[in-house]
């Protein structure tokens, strides 16, 4: 029957080819929904490309939105003697350091223990079992010298494997008989590290070593300043900077500003700015002539994203200490395309006449104008502007300057921070006083760093459900939709395949039993129609 429904063989109709026309004609919904999905799903896949994207630029964004991320110091040392080229020292910073000039005579340098051996014939040769009494400051560690380890070579690993802070090694002397000798090293410099090392039996020395070079501290002088150091590693006499000593002289360490450093940020904000600019501008194209666009064309959040991005370029920047309030005024500036181009010679001007104003633009800064008031921090809830403080019962208060709209801050001790649903919210600071009284005003800007990257935050922050978090979650919804739809129809289609299938079947059987009759009526009426021949 089955091969009968297949071929037609009765009806004398292509059933195959008819199924599948009229499968096809019923498919064709869940081909649109298909051709939907997909059209979703490559929408999906951009909008998490561009997250992607998004989370990239806002790392690099990182590097500029606070004033100690943005500027970086450099630090040399020259010598007092111009012709001198002994290396007395090298310096190297951190976002921390300040800019000055600082006078460095470096006296001595610190030193490590060193002890000799008397010499042995090879590395082989016997020492006299005991006790190996290691002294480095004021720990003592003990080890067991017996016949396994009783030979210069195993004195040698018990010394480097105790832990002690000690380094063993072998030195030959070149003499005829006994050459070798063991040399033990401090692995720490500094007076407080002295080392001793003998072996002992009962209270008898049987192996002693002669100390060849005494431990010692570091002796320097800074702005006249005696100083003493375990380590000729310096990391806590200059704020944000690491004196290496290299050798006994005197000269200048000078702190500036890294300008080629600086540069290097801002030429890598531009660069991933301008990617994300074309990124953008590919997704939203319309070409007038075919009608073709972008896959994001006319979205609202990319839209949106496209012009906060601009408007944080092209806005003034409030709050700054300096002549430059934008960063077309230091040479960066937008192009016709909506990509941005940085004026080096410009740049370099503002960078060398103010590097500390240039830093505004980008940068977040909180000042003081009280010296009993400590700027903090503050956080994404707080609202960049100028805050007047006061005491008022014991409690501090915070006011936007000149609304005279005072709330009280919380905290305890001496820290605080303004209150939530306030504008000053999350504004952290530290008052050395809590007497009634004016404390002048805490001043909070925010540069194009730390405006964009509030921007991206939002964006990319999934706990705060932002928009772009919005638009994924859209777009997964509406693809799962979508493929709960096709299951559906597919399995409607599955159900009406079968009985269309069951249908033509049913005709090839009817047309086969009404042929039989109808050739069974044939015989019949031939049989008759011969009886009446």
């Amino acid at each position: 029957m089955a091969e009968s429904f297949i071929s037609g063989i009765n009806s004398n109709l292509d059933t195959a080819d008819i199924i599948t026309k009229l499968i096809q004609l019923q498919r064709r919904p869940i081909d649109d929904l298909e051709a939907k999905a997909d059209l979703e799903a490559e929408k999906l896949l951009t909008f998490q490309d561009l997250q992607s994207r998004l989370q990239t630029f806002k790392s690099q964004v990182n590097t500029l939105n606070s004033e100690s991320k943005f500027l970086s110091t450099q630090g040399v040392f020259a010598n007092s003697n111009t012709s001198d080229n002994n290396q007395v020292a090298t310096i190297s910073t951190t976002s921390q350091a300040a800019s000055g000039t600082f006078s460095l005579t470096v006296n001595s340098l610190a030193r490590a223990s060193k002890l000799v051996s008397a010499g042995f014939s090879s590395t082989s040769g016997a020492v006299t079992t005991g006790t190996l009494e290691i002294t480095v400051g004021s720990v003592t560690t003990s080890i067991d010298i017996n016949s396994s380890n009783n030979t210069l070579d195993g004195l040698k690993q018990a010394i480097n494997n105790s832990g002690a802070g000690l380094q063993a090694s072998f030195l030959n002397d070149g003499s005829a008989t006994n050459p070798v000798r063991l040399v033990v090293s401090g692995t720490q410099t500094g007076a407080a590290n002295s080392v001793s090392v003998s072996i002992k039996q009962g209270s008898t020395e049987v192996l002693s070593f002669t100390e060849t070079q005494s431990a010692q501290d570091a002796s320097l002088t800074l702005d006249g300043i005696a100083i003493t150091k375990s380590s000729n590693t310096v990391t806590d006499v200059i704020a944000g900077a690491t004196i290496n000593l290299q050798s006994a002289g005197s000269g200048t360490v000078t702190l500036s500003a890294d300008i080629a450093a600086v540069k290097e940020k801002i030429s890598a904000f531009v660069d991933n700015y301008n990617e994300l600019s074309a990124f953008l501008k590919e997704q939203q194209f319309l070409d007038p002539d075919t009608l073709s666009t972008g896959l994001l064309f006319g979205n609202f959040t990319v839209q949106n994203l496209q012009q906060t991005l601009r408007n944080s370029l092209s806005s003034q920047v409030q709050g700054v200490s300096g002549i430059y309030n934008s960063l077309s005024q230091i040479g960066i500036r937008t192009q016709p395309d909506g990509t941005i181009a940085i004026d080096d010679a410009d740049l370099t001007e503002a960078l060398t006449a103010d590097i500390g104003n240039v830093a505004e633009l980008f940068a977040s800064k909180g000042t003081t104008t009280d010296n009993d008031v400590t700027f903090i921090g503050f956080t994404s809830a707080t609202l960049a502007n100028n805050y007047d403080l006061r005491v008022s019962g014991g409690v501090p208060q915070l006011s936007v300057a000149g609304q005279n709209q005072f709330f009280n801050a919380v905290g305890s001790g001496n820290f605080f921070s303004g209150a939530v649903g306030t504008p000053a919210e999350g504004l952290n600071f530290r008052l050395a006083n809590l007497a009634d009284g004016s404390y002048g005003t805490i001043n909070l800007s925010f540069g194009v760093g730390e405006t964009i990257n509030r921007v991206l935050t939002n964006l990319t922050d999934d706990s705060l459900n932002g928009p772009l978090t919005t638009e994924i979650d859209t777009f997964t919804s509406t693809i799962n939709d979508i493929d709960q739809q096709i299951l559906g129809l597919e399995s409607r289609l599955e159900v009406f395949e079968t009985d269309l299938r069951q249908r033509f079947a049913s005709l090839e059987v009817t047309i086969g039993r009404l042929n039989s009759q109808r050739d069974a009526f044939t015989s019949a009426l031939g049989g008759l129609e011969n009886l009446f021949n």
